[in-house]
């Protein structure tokens, strides 16, 4: 048979099975629907596809739980900051308090401390100023006033001979020796300026310049100078000046007799 125009549009039969027309190049599923094709002894069938982002792969599940887990320690290590700073603050504020608790201690430790020896100076400054009589057993024989036409200016205290006589308070001696008609004198200045004369004395025991508390003897009754028996002659002269009656002066030192 001779060649015709149309016979290069007959097509040439292919030996083989006939391919679908579903798999032919002129009908080509999109990539997502081939990759759902799912085929099977009875046939082909399209798997339903799920939408993106609600299943979750493996290592995506493990990646959100590890996310989560991060946080909850995160959560956990603020925790224990936050603990561990108020602990701190109430260490802190635990120990300020102890402190100012101490301040508080010492410092009234030190008031007292400071008040016990402003008692102690008061205490020792009253022993100081004390007033005592100078002999004890005495009986008062004469007074201060004229006598024999002239002015006898102090207390006589009739005693034993040998009785001793005291510093009456805190003072400095500031005569000893003969002192005429006062035979053995001893002169004492006390801290308030007083001076007490302590005559007829049988024997001096003071020296000049000696500190006296009250109560220390300077010396002992006697009967010597123009005296007529054993006694003390005391005469008191406030600040260093003349003589006064010694009977309401010691009163008002509260020395009675």
């Amino acid at each position: 048979m001779s060649s015709t125009p149309y016979a290069g549009r007959h097509r040439l039969a292919r030996g083989g099975a006939r391919r679908p027309a579903i798999l032919t190049s002129g009908f080509l599923l999109p990539a997502a629907a081939a990759a759902a094709l799912v085929l099977t002894t009875t046939g082909a069938t399209v798997a339903p596809s799920r939408p993106p982002g609600v299943a979750l792969t493996g290592n995506r599940a493990a990646s959100l739980g590890g996310s989560v887990d991060r946080q909850a320690a995160e959560t956990r290590a603020d925790d224990e900051q936050a603990s561990q700073r108020r602990s701190q603050a109430q260490l802190e504020a635990a120990a300020m308090l102890g402190r100012q608790q101490e301040k508080e201690r010492i410092a009234r430790d030190m008031a007292r401390a400071a008040l016990a020896d402003e008692l102690a100076r008061a205490k020792a400054l009253a022993r100081a100023h004390a007033w005592l009589m100078p002999v004890h057993g005495f009986t008062f024989t004469s007074a201060f006033k004229m006598r024999w036409g002239r002015m006898h200016t102090g207390n006589d205290l009739a005693c034993p001979t040998g009785t001793p006589i005291s510093a009456m308070s805190t003072g400095e001696v500031i005569f000893t020796g003969w002192m005429g008609g006062g035979g053995n004198t001893t002169k004492i200045r006390y801290w308030d300026g007083t001076v007490s004369f302590y005559e007829h004395q049988s024997r001096i025991s003071a020296t000049v310049g000696q500190k006296v508390a009250p109560g220390d003897i300077v010396g002992y009754v006697g009967n010597t100078g123009h005296s007529f028996g054993s006694h003390l002659h005391l005469e008191i002269h406030p600040g260093g000046g003349g003589p006064v009656d010694p009977h309401p002066w010691m009163t008002k030192h509260d020395l009675r007799y």
